[in-house]
């Protein structure tokens, strides 16, 4: 990461008000609706209740390098160790009296995709309990290669039995009008957020993926807002005056690696010291991505059952091969970095076997290292920093 971005005052006060938000409707009454990460917040927004996103508040707690406190009091409540770092984090902060990041928002509802994993529905259904709030579960088939037509109409169907069930628990009446409103706001953010991401495709580059990690905040939780439209317009300006300027992410790139995919939170800024040491560029990832869709405001309910359940883990293997690759040959890498996160097991599954497959078909070095995106308990500096350091010499 190079010298801070202007932005980086903006992103912090938005982000102030929509956690500060948050508890104005808990004391006003309107309805706290936990969502994951890549869910159709859209419908939550049209409904004027308030989203709120625990994962969310695990990435604040591992990057505070607090995760391994949360984590324990989970573990002495009998949750397993090896469970997803942020449901360990939400667990915990649950069941204890001290908050080191501030305590997690209640909810009165919680509504959960199972596209990213596994992990999220059980640790929404459990927080269910523990709140006592009502859950939907928006169910989605796995995708081998393709989506057929009777996938995607379960899809959208159960999108019909969301905003009943959400009509029912919170009184409030759905508008359909009020809906493309937000889908056509909602697409506007992310078509901005995927042009800043673009931007890392240049060489050198203004914007790479440790930046991103950065400027999302606003595009995981405020899709659908103008004020997320707003801040996207103004980092994508900022980028361009930056090209303009010659202030690049990397002063003197030499490389573009692919990483995939969640950060090392609790570390991301010693990664990120570690790459531009070598001169190189973390250029993009499946996870940043994952939030640059393209929505169609005419048709608004179906446009959010097609995009929304076709995140990469929910596809076959070859399938997820083949979107790392189409990455690293669109931002013309010279390598790749495969993280093995023990929190994240669908995004880990056979990364071994996909390393080997991708070297063979592209010629591409890559290295796979093990942690775990939020505890720190499981990282091991050296181990790593020798791994990275083969890697760059292969590359070079």
């Amino acid at each position: 990461m190079s010298e801070p971005f202007k932005t980086a005052a903006l992103m912090k006060d938005l982000m102030a008000k929509y956690y500060n938000r948050g508890e104005e409707c808990r004391r006003e009454g309107i309805p706290v609706v936990w969502v994951t990460a890549v869910f159709p917040v859209e419908i939550i927004y049209a409904m004027d209740l308030y989203p709120y996103y625990p994962e969310n508040f695990g990435a604040v707690a591992s990057a505070r390098k607090v995760a391994d406190k949360l984590s324990e009091v989970a573990e002495r409540q009998g949750y397993y160790s090896d469970l997803c770092g942020y449901a360990r984090c939400g667990l915990g902060d649950a069941y204890t009296s001290e908050h080191p990041v501030g305590k997690i928002l209640p909810p009165d509802l919680l509504l959960c995709c199972n596209t990213q994993c596994g992990s999220l529905p059980k640790w929404f259904e459990a927080a269910g309990r523990f709140y006592k709030a009502p859950y939907f579960l928006w169910d989605s088939p796995f995708f081998e290669d393709e989506v057929s037509e009777l996938s995607q109409n379960y899809l959208l169907k159960q999108l019909y039995e969301l905003i009943e069930f959400l009509e029912v628990n919170t009184k409030h009446r759905f508008d359909f009008d009020r809906l493309r409103e937000v889908v056509a706001l909602s697409s506007e953010a992310t078509g901005l957020w995927n042009d800043c991401l673009e931007m890392a495709a240049l060489k050198p580059a203004p914007f790479g993926f440790f930046d991103a990690c950065f400027h999302m905040a606003p595009i995981v939780t405020m899709r659908g807002t103008k004020e997320a439209v707003a801040y996207y317009r103004q980092l994508k300006v900022e980028l361009e005056e930056r090209l303009e300027k010659k202030i690049y992410s990397i002063p003197n790139e030499r490389h573009k690696v692919y990483f995939d995919h969640i950060p090392v939170w609790p570390r991301l800024r010693w990664l990120a010291d570690i790459f531009a040491a070598h001169d190189t560029l973390v250029v993009a990832s499946q996870y940043t991505h994952a939030w640059a869709m393209n929505f169609d405001p005419a048709r608004p309910l179906e446009s959010l059952a097609e995009l929304y359940p076709r995140q990469f883990v929910n596809w076959g293997f070859d399938y997820r091969i083949k979107l790392k690759m189409d990455f690293m040959k669109h931002y013309n890498c010279d390598g790749f970095v495969l993280f093995s996160n023990r929190s994240c097991k669908p995004s880990s599954l056979g990364l071994y076997d996909k390393s080997k497959m991708i070297t063979e078909k592209t010629g591409l070095p890559g290295v796979i290292f093990e942690a775990d995106m939020s505890d720190v308990r499981y990282f091991a500096e050296g181990q790593v920093k020798t791994l990275l350091e083969t890697f760059f010499e292969r590359m070079g």
